[in-house]
């Protein structure tokens, strides 16, 4: 089970990163939908439906949902949704969240991507893949704790601001896989 979360968690992040060519071409020849049925499947996850396909240019409908490319928007890092701020000058998406994350891919060895900041919900999904692809289930429930807590209002941001169905499914699909997730291995 750690392994197929592991892997679902892998391709949750794919849909929150910049949409490039091999990953628009996914969603629109359905593999990405028979992946996520499987997966869906593999955890016992009922209420999961197909991602839709693009109502926009991928790339916009990136810019739109996440980097405040048109009007409001939901950051996708974990920073912009915790009470942190301290009353000092600094980014709204460099609170403890991240630094935490800067921290924990240092250990590791690997670079956080410059176009993410340490937070992203990617790079959080892809580490929780790694806790759980090394069975480590006591740190991946650490984690999890201390940096999936915010995901329902992040959800919430996408669906009062995006106006992609597919962002909305996203959100949505993310939401009940961590809470799957919690609910098995927690």
């Amino acid at each position: 089970m750690n392994d197929t979360y592991a892997d679902c968690y892998a391709l949750l992040a794919s849909c929150f990163k910049h949409p490039d060519d091999e990953f628009v071409e996914a969603v629109e020849d359905g593999t990405l939908a028979v992946t996520v049925a499987d997966y869906a499947e593999r955890l016992a996850i009922d209420d999961i439906e197909s991602p839709p396909g693009f109502d926009k240019p991928p790339r916009e409908a990136y810019l739109r949902t996440f980097e405040a490319f048109d009007g409001e928007y939901a950051p996708p890092a974990e920073s912009a949704y915790e009470d942190w701020w301290d009353g000092e000058q600094r980014g709204i998406l460099s609170g403890p969240p991240a630094s935490d994350m800067e921290q924990r891919y240092e250990a590791l060895d690997a670079e956080v991507p410059a176009a993410y900041p340490a937070d992203h919900i990617s790079l959080l999904l892809e580490y929780a893949s790694l806790l759980l692809e090394a069975d480590n289930r006591a740190e991946y429930a650490a984690f999890h704790a201390a940096h999936f807590d915010w995901l329902p209002a992040f959800r919430e941001r996408v669906e009062e601001t995006a106006g992609s169905p597919f962002y909305h499914w996203a959100v949505q699909t993310l939401d009940r896989v961590t809470d799957a997730a919690a609910d098995d291995l927690l």
